[in-house]
């Protein structure tokens, strides 16, 4: 492998940020029957998966206890697709605590956590998430059916687009979620290297009124203008979530920054991508963000389908883009979503804010969250690839924001990003050695549902988030909305959007 000296070789970093889905779930068997051909950086050249492993399994904590193993899951029928069904628990006490170590409630201090029997507590913590959803659905059993879902791992088959991929560019089977909670933490963590403090998604006026630390996204402007980034999605003209995590990109000057996913598109193929493109995938209508359905109503599952055929319209746009060699896209997840995952998060995470901000439930921002899947997609990438960090420090989300102050020379935001490993060693090709295929990718049959079927849907938990966050942005009271229709209507009267 031959490896370029100085800047990385790559003008536009394209990132799509997906929901919910821990790597064992998508990855744990994308090695089953081969190996690697690359590891970066050499030393370790074992793929941490699942395939072959036997020991890996967890129980319900019942007396006497039943076991659930690590197994593949089925995929054939497009009714397998959307799950686990029901979501399972992604907050911080009392779902991660059990998942990882057992107990609802942990210390603070990472010197008093738990070391032995780690990873064995998602079956106990899905059991209880089962019960809880009988609240807004009645049809719903802790049955081993049900609660073997947590611990399912999609074959490669199942996920045709991700796995080809992974496995003709690169993939890290060591890329951590910033925080061990849920989404909005951890989308603050990516683009501000911090999230002050919370690691809950409430209170919304908390996040909506108090969040107006500096981002990457102005650090970017100040460097290189006005065009210098973008955030494109399908939903940008009614509820951008970095538009309203982030109170500073609200002002006037960056409203135009803010763009449909067609733009992308149109970008892509005229050559006009700015230094940094965001990639919001769709979460209130005909969602293809992959988070695991909040119903299983006919208008509203999602399904992890729909966000294969997003990630392949977004690659088919890059890789036949003008500049498809001079861009680096990278596909994540923000969280594991309370999927199985067997490797324990590491310790040792550089806390954000000098001074501290005091975090809730007694956090100290000193420890990872659990794997997400990682994909690097990139023509100075040699097939086969799988990238870890060069250094003793993990990726996390705050590698992104590493990753473009490196290549742009901008100054850190805050002591966790400054302390992240940047990922530009993944680009290991030359210019004289620049592959000339992109492979083709081919999503499996899916097709989303109509408008006004669409609109009918029941409204998700995220999508009341959402209307909340709009609402204390906006200064407005939030109302109860019944369906999705109802939601976008209110988001549209507003006027919060970008």
């Amino acid at each position: 492998m031959s490896r370029m000296s100085g800047p990385a070789p790559f003008d536009h970093l394209v990132v799509l940020m997906l929901e919910n889905r821990s790597f064992d779930n998508l990855f744990g068997y994308l090695y089953e029957s081969d190996a690697p051909r690359h590891f970066l950086p050499e030393g370790d050249p074992v793929f941490r998966g699942v395939a072959g492993r036997d020991d890996l399994a967890n129980d319900d904590g019942g007396n006497p206890p039943r076991r659930y193993p690590v197994r593949k899951a089925p995929w054939q029928k497009q009714s397998d697709m959307y799950a686990p069904y029901p979501n399972a628990g992604e907050f911080y006490t009392p779902n991660i605590n059990r998942q990882i170590y057992g107990h609802d409630e942990v210390s603070g201090d990472v010197r008093q956590l738990p070391t032995t029997d780690l990873m064995g507590g998602f079956v106990q913590d899905y059991v209880r998430v089962v019960e809880e959803s009988k609240k807004w659905d009645g049809n719903v059993e802790a049955s081993p059916e049900v609660l073997q879902q947590v611990m399912d791992c999609f074959p490669p088959e199942a996920v045709p687009v991700m796995s080809t991929l992974a496995r003709s560019f690169a993939v890290s089977d060591a890329w951590f979620a910033s925080v061990p909670t849920s989404t909005w933490p951890n989308r603050s963590f990516a683009h501000s290297g911090t999230s002050r403090g919370r690691i809950v998604n409430k209170p919304t006026t908390e996040w909506a009124l108090h969040h107006d630390q500096p981002t990457i996204f102005e650090r970017l402007s100040e460097k290189l203008g006005r065009d210098a980034w973008r955030v494109y999605g399908e939903e940008t003209h009614l509820a951008s979530l970095t538009w309203l995590l982030h109170s500073p990109l609200r002002h006037h000057r960056y409203k135009h920054a803010f763009r449909r996913f067609k733009h992308f598109e149109e970008d892509c193929a005229k050559g006009t991508l700015p230094a940094y493109s965001f990639l919001e995938p769709r979460s209130l209508m005909n969602p293809n963000d992959m988070h695991p359905p909040f119903w299983l109503h006919p208008h509203v599952a999602s399904s992890v389908l729909a966000g294969e055929v997003f990630i392949q319209e977004v690659y088919d746009a890059v890789r036949k883009g003008k500049h498809w060699d001079r861009t680096l896209l990278v596909i994540t997840f923000d969280e594991h979503g309370g999927l199985h995952d067997h490797v324990v998060p590491p310790l040792g995470a550089t806390p954000p804010d000098d001074p501290p901000v005091p975090g809730d439930e007694g956090f100290r921002f000193d420890r990872f969250g659990l794997r997400v899947p990682t994909v690097f997609v990139s023509p100075c990438i040699e097939p086969g690839t799988v990238v870890r960090s060069p250094t003793d420090v993990p990726f996390d989300h705050t590698s992104i924001i590493k990753t473009l102050c490196e290549r742009w020379d901008l100054p850190g935001l805050t002591g966790r990003d400054r302390a992240a490993p940047s990922f530009a060693h993944v680009l290991t090709l030359d210019e004289g050695a620049v592959r000339r295929d992109a492979p083709p990718v081919q999503a499996r049959p899916y097709e989303k549902l109509p408008e006004p079927k669409a609109h009918e849907s029941p409204l998700s938990h995220l999508g009341h988030q959402v209307v909340e966050l709009s609402s204390a942005v906006a200064g407005a009271a939030a109302p109860f909305c019944k369906s999705t229709g109802e939601a976008i209507k209110h988001l549209l009267h507003h006027g919060t959007q970008p």
